[in-house]
């Protein structure tokens, strides 16, 4: 492969990047919605502002992972999002009860959604800063 070719998709994944996105995402996502409430309550317009951080805030911290790994492939910040996405189900939800609503998969599938097209437009833009004039 040249260096004017971008890779997308590598199997297997780096399980390191995976595991530092995750960790992106705890501390650039939750801990920004955690320290919200805390600090402002759960009032109407802080309501408003933790939805649209809520998706939006996936959207950001994918694309700083895909922009900061040097290297790495979108498939580790897709993988990491999930696996963010499916404990945030599992620790906000009915899960245990056995009823896993229809938030549960829509929030998978938008982090899904969320974490790939902003993963590869960090990508992009590594790609480009590094790129050979």
């Amino acid at each position: 492969m040249s260096t004017s070719q971008q890779q997308w998709i590598t199997f297997p994944p780096n399980w390191t990047w995976v595991v530092v996105g995750y960790c992106f995402y705890i501390l650039g996502h939750l801990l920004p919605l955690a320290l919200l409430y805390w600090i402002m309550g759960s009032g109407g317009i802080i309501r408003v502002i933790a939805g649209a951080w809520s998706f939006g805030g996936l959207a950001v911290v994918a694309f700083i992972i895909g922009y900061r790994s040097r290297g790495v492939t979108i498939i580790e910040p897709i993988i990491a999002a999930l696996v963010y996405a499916a404990t945030m189900n599992v620790a906000f939800s009915n899960f245990w009860t056995g009823t896993l609503e229809i938030n549960g998969a829509l929030w998978l599938v938008l982090a899904f959604v969320a974490s790939a097209i902003s993963a590869a437009m960090g990508e992009m833009m590594q790609h480009m800063k590094t790129k050979p004039s």
